[in-house]
């Protein structure tokens, strides 16, 4: 599973040893927003191209590349290994009849371009990865300086990477944008941050240019100890807009490539992703993570009925409104998500008191008082907690074990119009606290026609023509309405009008 590190983490380079065992969510994000690109050589592309392309040399097919992307995909996610790589590989290239794919058919010949294309994806996902966790700006308000490391295991080290070990500079000097690594093939250096303190006012080095003249004649000017085509920070476009990339990448490449990178494109579109139903709460909890629902899941010892219903739902509203993602940090209990919450707020205040000279005692004691674990309502059945780290929605463990239980008390509130008509389900109740995440999102309890709808609904009989819980405050009709219409074989006026609203309101913000 992808780690998710603090920024205090990530400030004591807690994944800056270079190795690709561990993956890390940002690495995993980085990899899977590229688009497949047709080539017929190494350098079709190079540089920060590679932020939104994935390449093989060679391979043209849509079907060829969705098999290699798939296989390496699991590499960076899974952890998995060069020697699994390869076997995956050699199934792929003779599943699809890819031949060309090396000058050489011999063992050796097999080995290296596998080992180029796992070790050059994987270190280059880890390096945007990095870059991504390095420009936080928590991190960055703590430590805006960063230093090059040079990794001394390699067996055949550059002088030049060697020299530059131990550097260290603002973030934003202009010497990252150029030697950022991975800044050549088989490099395993990294980067490092640190506070102002460690700033002894270095400057960049110049060890002078070189040029490189390309297939095509054009001549590149690259620092010295940078290989063609390495000499950018991998990662950093990712956080700029590309717009009109598929047709300005299809205009500059040679016709047939244009055409097939476009094809391309066209014809691969997602499969939606089918819910799969787990036998218990630990594979419900993997399975949601697992597809990205969630960045972490935890739901205890509730029935796996109960977990099921909370994944379903949860992944027919990210289909619907792949912008919700963003704030599902957790699902599972309530009670495992105050822990969560306690755990994680406690370590970033605690680290930070102990870098500002704190005792551990006292920094230990400041922290017990400050965080406070909170405690779940026995009536309360779910919620939706908008808490930065941890928010998402969350069961009640209380309820989650007593299904039964939960059902009944379910069927009496609808039977007494606490609840809609419809919602005497477990579904509704996540429907409904799904309703709450979208009134977050797109500010529906500002919304001029959802406020006067609630006024109209009040002044007609808010209980007879929505339900009692409703009437709460006007967040409660958004839940409420949205519930209703999701799960009522007849939705009411209200629930329609809502849930029109909702998706209007949607498009309008979040357009396609």
């Amino acid at each position: 599973m992808p780690l998710k590190l603090s920024p205090t983490q990530v400030a004591f380079n807690a994944r800056g040893d270079g190795k690709f065992n561990k993956p890390f969510q940002e690495q995993v994000d980085f990899f899977r927003q590229k688009l497949n690109l047709p080539t017929e050589h190494y350098d079709d592309i190079i540089g920060a191209a590679h932020d939104r392309a994935f390449v093989v040399a060679g391979a043209m097919k849509a079907d060829l590349l969705n098999d290699l992307r798939g296989a390496v995909d699991k590499a960076i996610a899974d952890g998995k290994s060069i020697q699994w790589f390869r076997k995956e590989f050699g199934g792929i290239v003779q599943a699809n009849g890819w031949e060309g794919w090396t000058g050489s058919d011999t063992k050796p010949g097999r080995d290296w371009r596998t080992r180029v294309i796992y070790n050059t994806n994987l270190s280059a996902s880890y390096a945007a990865g990095r870059y991504a966790q390095l420009t936080h700006p928590d991190l960055l308000k703590s430590r805006p300086y960063w230093k090059y490391i040079h990794n001394d295991t390699v067996s055949h080290p550059r002088p030049l990477h060697v020299s530059w070990s131990g550097l260290v500079l603002p973030y934003d000097d202009e010497f990252w944008s150029s030697h950022f690594p991975p800044n050549g093939w088989g490099c395993r250096c990294r980067i490092t941050a640190v506070p102002a303190s460690a700033y002894e006012g270095a400057q960049a080095p110049d060890n002078g240019v070189y040029v490189k003249t390309d297939r095509w004649g054009k001549n590149h000017v690259i620092p010295k100890g940078i290989d063609y085509g390495w000499d950018y920070p991998p990662g950093a476009s990712v956080t700029e807009q590309l717009r009109g990339f598929v047709d300005d990448k299809a205009k500059s490449l040679p016709p047939v490539l244009g055409k097939a990178f476009k094809e391309d494109v066209a014809s691969i579109k997602p499969k939606p992703l089918e819910f799969v139903a787990a036998k218990t709460t630990k594979e419900a909890a993997k399975w949601a993570v697992d597809n990205n629902l969630v960045d972490y899941a935890d739901y205890g010892a509730i029935k796996a009925e109960a977990a099921n219903e909370m994944n379903k739902s949860l992944l027919a509203h990210l289909s619907e409104f792949p912008a919700l993602r963003q704030a599902q940090k957790f699902i599972g209990t309530g009670q495992a998500q105050f822990k969560r919450w306690q755990e994680l707020a406690s370590k970033d205040y605690y680290d930070a008191l102990i870098e500002r000279g704190y005792p551990e005692a006292d920094a230990k004691r400041y922290v017990d008082r400050r965080y406070k674990k909170p405690k779940m309502g026995g009536t309360t059945w779910m919620h939706s907690w908008s808490q930065p780290q941890v928010s998402g929605i969350a069961i009640n463990e209380k309820w989650g074990k007593d299904y039964a239980g939960f059902l009944k008390s379910l069927d009496v509130c609808e039977s007494t119009k606490f609840h809609p008509i419809g919602c005497n389900t477990v579904k509704s109740v996540v429907d409904h606290e799904l309703g709450h995440q979208l009134d977050d999102l797109l500010g529906l309890d500002k919304h001029a026609e959802i406020v006067r709808l609630r006024e109209e609904a009040l002044a007609a009989g808010i209980t007879d023509n929505l339900s009692k819980y409703a009437g709460m405050n006007i967040k409660e009709f958004v839940a409420e309405a949205w519930a209703e219409a999701l799960n009522s074989e007849a939705p009411r006026h209200y629930a329609t009008e809502v849930a029109r609203i909702i998706r209007d309101e949607y498009a309008k913000q979040f357009p396609a």
